[in-house]
């Protein structure tokens, strides 16, 4: 049983070495970088080398011993190669190393073909078994140089296998100077356990190794699309500070309405972007870039600047319209929005009434930490402040009373939730009430549909904003517009969600 187990796990050995060396070729068919090109050819030599081993008694030893043992032994020298090649990643390899491997495999070649006509069969055999120890061990520091380089855990594993695979070399090499047979197929404890164990290692080794450049493959396409990323908002910063140079980032119009009545009580003022190359680029994209590069105040300067140039055309056709324009929190650090509008005091005081300044109210946290006086000049200036998205990130009803803020804007997740969900309804009706309460006026963002619209006004909603009514438009569409977008909507004594006021049972 034992005697043909043996042949057997080379046997398989061979097969599964030329089998996952084909698989690798198409498994990273396009990333045969020099690692995988040399792991793949030293797979293959070892199939190689154990398929001629176990056809020893139709081969002369010439082919069957000094042969296979010299290209296994070359074997070891490509996973060194390969292994110490996958930091550079290059596409082709050196020459050199290669070439010196191959001088290497010759000499060896060389020399178990003399001692295979000159010495014993035991003492070829514990050559062969050192020559492979030193291999398996070559390899495993070539493992720990790498690891050392790109810090990965594969290698460390990939290291352990194969000085396991020396240790089990060394043993069978111990093993025939003590019992004296030379023959890989003898049907001993010790043999059987060396090549149960070199066939176990041997299959780990490839697997962790195709485990390894999977991981590998993954970081360095997250790191591509990184640095692909990066490159892209370098070329997008070029071109914004060219956008800001020429003045082509302007407002666009989105309608502020009277829930109930549809008549257009004020607009939003968006910034918009087209570029020649790139086409409509989203606020998402470019505002980030534009507060990161320390432009913010400049794009600020612009938009105030046209907003104040449009709004007596805005007016003339929407008389007594407010139009809202989001602020950075960055521009509380230096009181540069007390700057910003103070040199504009003298000739445009007049108009400041009709602007409203929206904070994100999350950034208001980051804000400077007197942020509330340089708040209260403005509006004593004239201004309007509002709370933008209220309810989304950093809900706090003190907030309300700490900032003097006369203006409020629901976040639009909760108006999509409206009709849906009972806890929606609650939290609107809620905020509503609150904000009513301290004198402060209540927008809805985000309104889409009739239904929306008609629960905001049975909650007591005045405002709204959404696609429902209008999406935003460039000045020169402004004429196009209604004054109203009707028909209007009636509020009910009684909210239809009755729910929403009712009390749970059991508590009073």
């Amino acid at each position: 049983m034992a005697v043909s187990l043996i042949p057997i796990l080379f046997h398989f050995f061979a097969a599964f070495s030329v089998v996952i060396g084909v698989a690798m070729c198409w498994i990273f068919k396009g990333r045969l970088d020099t690692s995988v090109r040399y792991w793949i050819g030293a797979t293959l030599l070892s199939g190689v080398a154990a398929g001629l081993t176990v056809l020893r008694e139709e081969l002369t030893p010439l082919i069957s011993v000094v042969f296979a043992n010299a290209i296994n032994f070359s074997a070891y020298f490509l996973f060194a190669h390969s292994l110490r090649s996958l930091p550079s990643g290059a596409v082709r390899g050196s020459l050199p190393k290669p070439i010196l491997y191959l001088l290497f495999g010759v000499a060896y070649f060389c020399v178990l073909a003399v001692l295979e006509q000159q010495t014993s069969s035991v003492f070829v055999k514990t050559v062969v078994a050192v020559a492979a120890a030193f291999g398996s061990l070559w390899v495993s520091y070539a493992a720990h140089k790498t690891q050392a380089v790109i810090k990965n855990n594969y290698l460390k594993a990939l290291g352990y296998v194969f000085i396991l695979q020396a240790l089990c070399w060394l043993i069978r090499a111990v093993e025939m100077n003590v019992s004296g047979s030379a023959s890989p197929f003898a049907a001993t404890a010790i043999n059987m356990f060396v090549f149960t164990s070199l066939l176990i290692l041997g299959v780990m080794r490839y697997m962790i190794y195709i485990g390894l450049r999977f991981m590998l493959n993954t970081y360095e396409t997250n790191d591509l699309r990184k640095r692909n990323r990066l490159l892209e908002n370098i070329v997008l910063e070029n071109k914004l500070h060219s956008a800001l140079r020429a003045k082509i980032i302007v407002p666009h119009y989105q309608s502020i309405v009277d829930l109930a009545s549809g008549k257009v009580i004020g607009f939003e003022a968006l910034a918009r972007w087209h570029d020649a190359e790139l086409g409509a680029v989203a606020p998402d994209t470019f505002i980030p870039i534009i507060e990161e590069s320390g432009r913010i105040q400049e794009l600020t300067d612009l938009m105030i600047d046209q907003i104040m140039t449009d709004l007596p055309t805005i007016k003339k056709k929407f008389p007594g319209v407010l139009v809202s324009i989001n602020v950075s929190s960055l521009l509380f650090a230096d009181e540069y929005l007390l700057k910003l509008f103070g040199q504009r005091l003298a000739h445009l005081k007049s108009e400041f009434g009709s602007l409203v300044l929206e904070i994100v109210e999350g950034k208001i946290i980051e804000a400077n930490a007197q942020v509330g006086s340089q708040i209260t000049q403005l509006r004593e200036w004239g201004l309007g402040i509002s709370i933008d998205d209220f309810g989304k990130d950093y809900s706090s009803h003190s907030r309300l009373i700490a900032l003097p803020f006369n203006h409020l804007k629901i976040d639009r997740e909760f108006i999509h939730q409206l009709g849906k969900s009972k806890n929606a309804d609650i939290v609107v009706k809620n905020i509503i009430d609150l904000a009513q309460n301290l004198g402060i006026s209540v927008t809805a963002e985000g309104v889409e549909t009739l239904q929306q619209r008609n629960v905001l006004v049975q909650l007591g909603c005045h405002c709204g904003q959404g696609w429902y009514f209008e999406k935003d438009q460039p000045l020169e569409r402004l004429h196009g517009l209604p004054v109203t977008f009707g028909p209007p909507v009636v509020a009910s004594q009684t909210h239809p969600q009755s729910h929403s006021h009712t009390q749970p049972q059991g508590q009073s």
